[in-house]
């Protein structure tokens, strides 16, 4: 199954920000980074694979970005700000973006 572009919802998503939580295909990644200085900062992920973003646990709704390895639990960024506060901030967790991702050297450099 390929993920289709969050913005245009018909081209394949071949990017993937965490900070947008968003994948976009490439003309809507220029779009969307390319309108002001702050934005082309965001550092984006290359996607090899195009799978569905899995969702989050808690919520059910938007997309996880984390794993806890100690509760066993895939969380999207807000739910793992609400739980893992206090003695829970020790807590070992892995990004997951359940898309395997190539690091391309040179994304944002060449903005």
């Amino acid at each position: 199954m390929r993920t289709l572009c969050d913005v245009c919802e018909s081209a394949p998503a071949r990017l993937f920000c965490a900070a947008d939580e968003a994948a976009l295909c490439s003309k809507c990644d220029e779009k969307v980074h390319g309108c002001n200085k702050l934005a082309s900062r965001h550092v984006r992920l290359q996607l090899a694979e195009a799978r569905a973003v899995p969702r989050c646990d808690i919520c059910e709704s938007a997309p996880a970005f984390f794993y806890c390895g100690i509760d066993g639990t895939s969380l999207c960024l807000q739910c793992d700000m609400d739980v893992h506060t206090g003695g829970k901030k020790t807590h070992e967790r892995y990004l997951m973006l359940g898309q395997r991702v190539e690091v391309i050297t040179g994304l944002l450099a060449s903005r």
